[in-house]
């Protein structure tokens, strides 16, 4: 029994596929909380989700019954997949109730020291990274946050000298209050979400909530080489740590004649690192910045970026078919992220790209397809604009299929042996497939499918 939560009415909001709704629900029902989980789908297309809270004694609410007693809550904690302008919520605010993410009640409960990784691209890989750096020390690292586990259930089960690692969105940071990561990193500042941000200024300004509670005994890592990142570093009252791959800076972190230095302390030679990419070397400069600053000594790094394989559905090398490589990107929601996605092989690519779009400025990633002389295969509900783009830009080659395994078959016939076929998307999954995750998971059966067939 947790005397901070005990007999609390909580509403939680979301029951989706995450789990992060679950989580909030069986973590503070178990502390004691008086706790109502709802959702607007109706209760049919919720059976497992609901099953799973069967041994908790929570209250579920579904489809139009859903926000039923929301006003009388004290505290409520919607999945951040729910937009915070939501009439339920609004009411909510009106009455005084507090609104937070799952993240901020997280904080609320650790025992110990979070290090929280932000930006537009590459929170995952770092994310990742910095947990194995941490373990390859004999600490005890939790991963969690918007990848794997929510981070409540890491905070509930974790001991004093622990270290939680999280991931945390946008979506997640903008319904913070007192959340206070010891150590903070931003990676990067892209237009990303605009769909549900009105503009890049909302969307900078839940960003930048990493950094709101820091304090002078914390460390912010923050990504010089990327001027919207680098100028929230007059957000935060902790010690800042910049790094580069453009750039010396003995203070923070950078890459020097071949090296990997931190702080002027020469880490690793680059070559070293397993990942492929010039972002990847930034994504293991911030790494290596935040696992010191989180108290690594980093003297087994190198061994560590040798055998550390990335992540799903990060240029993931998905198998060899006649010689050609296939590689998932799924993850690649915007056109910044598929340019890095091309830019990370010196091989010809034939790219596949498409989605619903986020953005529709597809420009920069045309001029790159035509600069690079890939050829593409479009599909989804953004092909007619990538392939418009990539056109002006110059692009020889430009092919439209119905959908991805049409466009893997297309993309095999149009590589030849050496060269990659490269899903990297540029767009979100949802107007074919539920997440990225389902989408790169297509892929990679599509292209084992291709390996049984020999490849025609």
């Amino acid at each position: 029994m947790d005397g901070r939560f005990a007999g609390k009415k909580v509403h939680v909001i979301g029951l989706g596929s995450l789990g992060t709704g679950r989580a909030v629900a069986r973590v503070l029902s178990r502390r004691g909380a008086e706790v109502t989980v709802s959702d607007i789908k109706p209760a049919r297309e919720l059976e497992g989700e609901i099953a799973a809270l069967a041994d908790t004694g929570v209250t579920i609410r579904a489809g139009a019954d859903a926000y039923r007693g929301i006003e009388e809550a004290e505290l409520v904690v919607p999945s951040p997949g729910v937009p915070l302008d939501i009439p339920p919520l609004l009411r909510a605010r009106e009455r005084g109730t507090a609104v937070v993410s799952e993240i901020e009640v997280a904080y609320w409960i650790a025992p110990c020291p979070i290090v929280a990784v932000t930006g537009t691209k590459g929170k995952t890989t770092t994310t990742a990274l910095i947990g194995e750096l941490l373990r390859s020390e004999g600490k005890r690292a939790l991963v969690g946050g918007n990848i794997g586990q929510p981070l409540i259930g890491l905070a509930d089960r974790a001991a004093a000298d622990d270290l939680l690692v999280a991931e945390v969105s946008s979506f997640q940071l903008e319904a913070t209050q007192k959340f206070r990561p010891r150590v903070a990193v931003l990676l990067n500042l892209f237009p990303d979400h605009l769909d549900r941000h009105a503009d890049m200024g909302v969307y900078r300004e839940a960003k930048a909530r990493i950094f709101a509670n820091q304090e002078k005994e914390d460390a912010a890592v923050i990504n010089r080489d990327d001027p919207e990142a680098w100028a929230l570093r007059t957000r935060t009252r902790a010690q800042i740590g910049g790094y580069s791959i453009e750039q010396p800076d003995p203070e923070g972190a950078d890459l020097a004649e071949g090296w990997f230095r931190v702080g002027g302390e020469r880490i690793c030679p680059a070559r070293a690192l397993k990942l492929r990419g010039r972002h990847n070397l930034g994504n293991a400069l911030a790494g290596l910045a935040a696992a010191r600053a989180a108290g690594a000594s980093l003297k087994g790094a190198a061994d560590t970026l040798s055998e550390f394989p990335g992540v799903e559905h990060r240029l993931e090398v998905v198998g060899t078919v006649r010689g050609v490589v296939f590689v998932n990107d799924s993850q690649a929601t915007t056109p910044e992220a598929a340019i890095a996605g091309l830019e990370a092989f010196d091989e010809r690519v034939v790219l596949i790209a498409g989605g619903r779009p986020k953005v529709h400025d597809f420009r920069g990633l045309g001029e790159t397809i035509a600069r690079r002389g890939a050829s593409l295969v479009v599909i989804g509900e953004a092909a007619a604009e990538i392939a418009e783009a990539a056109r002006q830009a110059g692009a020889e080659k430009v092919m439209g299929a119905k959908d991805l395994a049409e466009a893997v078959r297309l993309a095999r016939r149009e590589a030849r042996p050496g060269e990659v076929v490269l899903l990297s998307p540029a767009c979100a999954s949802f107007d074919m497939f539920a997440n990225m995750v389902e989408r790169g998971t297509k892929f990679k059966e599509l292209v084992l499918e291709l390996a049984r067939e020999g490849g025609e």
